[in-house]
């Protein structure tokens, strides 16, 4: 283990190049070879920068706030670094509380919560994640657990009647299940065509509110979703259909919103199923939608809407290697070392 008083970002992000360098940080930082050690040595409260490549944790139950940085998932934006990419199904107990996680890929399912202790103040931001993302362990009733999801990719989200959750500018291709007094804003959803609960796009969330979203799947809302209001989303069925939510039966309501858009007027590229996720698609709206300029802010309904749209390749905020290269040979004892770096706006 390597110790330093000081890393500036700059070589954080050349730390988080090298495949075999995990840096924990909290004021300090540490340098560890193997993520399990990172882990094992973290405080509560400290950074773990994840370099880019694929790994699996031995322990795979978190008992403490950690702030997780990656290099992000994107290939075509990781080219230099590799995609940081954990393969585990992990479970976060509630002593996680206010745990963040950026630019990383997970692959499997996440669980946070413990029977007697929940999770709170979780935030995703420009992540992957490939499995269910279950906020609580039980169902029982509606706590404020304060969970923000923003710029991600994902499938299955299972709020198990949390409430005070935000889900917004985020490509979703699963179900929407037990959500209370929660927000989505801003996203695009296509659930799976064999997708969670005969592929129903919102399952038992009561006193939500949907705006601005795209709404591109093949049946609406499930028994048990009620007083919710959807307003100014783009629905690729008709309101008697996929969008079904002012009726009695469910107690919903909503206005502003644009039915009956067809699957090829939605979406400015897509390759194979809509309903399957794809670096070669671009989910901006094609020219012509009717969800231009639609959403309640003036802006494009989905996830490059609001005054801060979704970035391309959703990198972290911190600063990135874009370009890495070495010279084969050494001049007058000197080798060439070309490094290029950005960073997000926001």
């Amino acid at each position: 283990m390597k110790k330093f008083t000081l890393i500036p970002f700059l070589l954080l992000a050349f730390l988080g190049f090298s495949q075999s360098q995990f840096v924990v940080q909290n004021g300090t930082a540490a340098v560890y070879s193997n993520i399990n050690d990172a882990l094992t040595a973290a405080d509560n409260g400290d950074t773990i920068y994840v370099p880019g490549s694929s790994f699996a944790l031995s322990n795979t139950t978190i008992d403490k706030t950690l702030h997780w940085i990656g290099t992000g998932h994107y290939p075509g934006y990781t080219n230099a670094t590799g995609v940081s990419r954990i393969t585990s199904d992990l479970t976060f107990t509630g002593n996680c509380d206010g745990s963040s996680f950026e630019g990383i890929y997970f692959t499997g399912d996440l669980n946070f919560g413990s029977s007697d202790n929940e999770t709170e103040n979780l935030l995703f931001k420009r992540c992957r994640i490939d499995g269910t993302l279950t906020l609580r362990t039980i169902t029982s009733d509606n706590p404020d657990i304060g969970t923000y999801i923003t710029e991600c990719v994902l499938k299955n989200i299972d709020g198990q009647n949390g409430s005070n959750c935000v889900v917004e500018k985020s490509l979703i291709f699963g179900a929407i299940i037990d959500f209370y007094q929660s927000l989505f804003n801003h996203n695009s959803h296509t659930p799976s065509e064999r997708g969670y609960y005969n592929r129903e796009t919102i399952s038992h969330c009561v006193s939500c509110t949907f705006t601005n979203n795209i709404f591109a799947a093949y049946s609406g809302l499930y028994d048990g979703t009620s007083s919710c209001v959807l307003n100014y989303n783009l629905f690729k069925g008709s309101s008697g259909s996929i969008a079904d939510f002012s009726t009695e039966r469910y107690d919903n309501t909503g206005s502003n919103n644009i039915f009956d858009v067809s699957e090829d007027e939605i979406f400015e590229k897509i390759t194979g199923d809509m309903w399957i996720f794809s670096y070669d698609n671009d989910y901006h709206l094609k020219t012509g939608c009717p969800g231009i300029g639609a959403a309640s802010d003036g802006t494009n309904i989905g996830i490059y809407g609001s005054s801060k749209p979704c970035k391309e390749g959703a990198v972290p905020f911190y600063p990135h290697i874009t370009q890495f290269e070495i010279d084969n040979e050494a001049g007058n004892g000197q080798l060439g070392v070309s490094i290029k770096v950005e960073a997000q706006d926001h």
